[in-house]
């Protein structure tokens, strides 16, 4: 049993790709328009991937030379610390986008869905479970930053769904399903739950998934050792020059507009990360708002049991036509409409959001 699409115009979507549903399928200017944002977003996780590198060796400019005046010890460090950067920071880079990009797939898969189109994806997802295994960020102290098992089953479980909606052809059918089955695996690889467990080095209730790869991972540590290796070296020099500032009045001044650059990039950086936290957590509420909506209300509510059963077929590689039909749901326009009103919500908030972040990148 196909599912009935009554209104014709009505937008059931899933920021940043929000796109309207109608019985031909078209496409409007705001499809458009969201689907930049999703762009957008993508390149800025991307551009932050690329600075766990970018940071570390930043890192290594600032080891002081007065470390070890009249001696050459200060560029060995340098050279040791500049080899630890590329080869461990490197390869967390490329580890990283792949976690980022499981979500931002996943939102593009269903907007493809949600207009009718076919799915289609760039990255080889059959193999994205071992780079989330993988997936390990060097800190200045301590052990590496890696996600958690309960993370990696659930980006690889999105992975899963993406792979079958492109092989399968998923398409607007199957749009409510995905939402409803996906829900559990996208709060969980977010990290949108927080635990008892206290960071050590910000004092706040840990996190998991993609949020605490933001905060804990990059925030609390990434640039946080950066920070502290620029305000040690310029500690050093400035309090090398303070006894003769006034005969080196320019010299000083220029230590002083370096160090003001310096850390107004970390500022910068610092704050498009935690923008990025902030639309991680708004899409991960509205993403649950959709779910709770599709779900069904009183008698027509799905149970956790029936969601169970219901939502097999859509992690099978085969579609069963026969529990395809048996568990066909048809689309009503007060849910319709509902929806609607959730997705203006979010999107309306989102875009700022994304835009600040490319900014700060």
């Amino acid at each position: 049993m196909k599912i009935n699409f009554k209104p014709i115009r009505a937008i059931v979507a899933l920021v940043p790709f929000a796109l309207l549903l109608n019985s031909c399928g078209r496409d409007f200017p705001s499809v458009q328009k969201l689907g930049k944002m999703t762009t957008v977003l993508e390149e800025s996780s991307s551009n932050m991937a690329d600075d766990i590198y970018n940071s570390c060796i930043t890192r290594t400019k600032y080891i002081s030379f007065l470390v070890a005046q009249g001696s050459s010890g200060s560029f060995s460090l340098r050279q040791e610390q500049e080899k630890n950067c590329d080869d461990s920071n490197k390869l967390a880079v490329k580890n990283v986008k792949d976690a980022n990009s499981v979500l931002v797939e996943y939102l593009k898969a269903l907007g493809k869905m949600a207009s009718g189109d076919t799915v289609s994806f760039d990255k080889n997802f059959n193999t994205l479970g071992e780079s989330l295994k993988k997936l390990q960020i060097p800190q200045s102290q301590g052990k590496p930053f890696s996600l958690n098992a309960s993370d990696v089953d659930a980006g690889t479980s999105i992975a899963k769904f993406i792979t079958n909606a492109f092989t399968r052809e998923f398409r607007r059918e199957k749009l409510k399903q995905a939402i409803l089955c996906t829900d559990k695996d996208i709060q969980t690889y977010i990290g949108s739950a927080t635990s008892g467990v206290k960071d050590s080095a910000s004092n706040e209730p840990t996190t998991g998934g993609l949020i605490a790869l933001t905060q804990q991972a990059y925030v609390n540590r990434i640039l946080t050792a950066e920070e502290q290796e620029i305000r040690n070296y310029f500690t050093n020099y400035i309090g090398g020059l303070a006894p003769v500032s006034q005969t080196h009045a320019l010299d000083f001044i220029k230590l002083e507009e370096n160090y003001d650059k310096g850390m107004d990039s970390i500022r910068s950086r610092r704050d498009a990360a935690e923008n990025y936290v902030e639309i991680l957590e708004k899409i991960a509420k509205m993403h649950s708002k959709l779910k709770t909506e599709f779900q069904g209300k009183g008698k027509e509510q799905l149970s956790d049991a029936q969601l169970q059963n219901y939502c097999q077929d859509l992690y099978t590689r085969e579609a069963d036509k026969a529990a395809t039909k048996e568990k066909a749901i048809t689309y009503d326009q007060e849910e319709i409409k509902n929806v609607g009103k959730i997705v203006s919500e979010y999107e309306k908030s989102l875009e700022p959001l994304i835009q600040k972040m490319q900014k700060g990148l």
